[in-house]
């Protein structure tokens, strides 16, 4: 099942981390094996951490994310890989970026094999970071396009530099946001997000990007 977990400043401030630990709490329940967390931090590079174990275990590891403009996370229910083998668990990267994905990947033996990938773990997840990694395109696009070759329902955030970029796709499972005045809040569950909670559009692959003139959208549409 899992449940993913994200935050996007809107003026370079960082996250209220007292309610990004209730809303990493709160994704627990969808998955209590795994834990991790993708940032963006003030020193402009992005950092990661992922252990064994539920959230509410590890949720003194979100104070590194003081400060950060961009932070994913992953609570993982394991289906692929065991979680004693941290190499399983999210995020990963995907090229330059790294991401968290919800939804099991139902065909990604034949995405290995049709598309010579070199798997290093025995996560499913990992295929859509490699796919990624092989497109070509903007980061939007590129994102859309696995997500129509991958079978099974899923959501993905990730985190990429150099600009400040947050990837929120949703092909089917659920993925809400909830706003503030210092940025945007998203969870696959909704409670514990802040403000008038809204749900993102279904086959969804979007980019928020953060530059000088503040924050910048794309979206690109899944087809079916």
């Amino acid at each position: 099942m899992c449940g993913v977990f994200g935050f996007m400043t809107k003026d370079g401030r960082g996250p209220d981390l007292a309610r990004l630990k209730r809303i990493a709490a709160v994704t627990q329940q969808r998955g209590h094996h795994a834990f991790g967390l993708a940032w963006l931090g003030g020193d402009g590079r992005i950092h990661t951490y992922k252990r064994p174990g539920p959230a509410t275990a590890n949720l003194a590891a979100l104070d590194a994310c003081r400060g950060a403009t961009i932070v994913i996370g992953h609570c993982r229910w394991a289906t692929h890989g065991r979680p004693e083998d941290n190499r399983n668990n999210h995020p990963h990267p995907a090229g330059r970026g790294w991401f968290v994905h919800n939804g099991v990947v139902q065909n990604h033996h034949d995405l290995v094999q049709k598309y010579r990938l070199a798997q290093r773990t025995q996560c499913d997840s990992e295929v859509l970071g490699l796919l990624m990694a092989r497109f070509p395109g903007a980061l939007g696009l590129r994102a859309a396009r696995v997500a129509e070759r991958a079978e099974g329902r899923l959501v993905m955030l990730g985190v990429w530099r150099n600009p400040a970029r947050l990837l929120v796709v949703r092909n089917d499972n659920p993925l809400s946001f909830g706003e503030t005045a210092g940025g945007y809040y998203f969870a696959s569950l909704p409670e514990g997000l802040p403000g008038c909670v809204t749900e993102i559009r279904d086959h969804y692959a979007g980019v928020l990007t953060l530059g000088d003139d503040g924050l910048r959208h794309e979206a690109f549409l899944i087809a079916g």
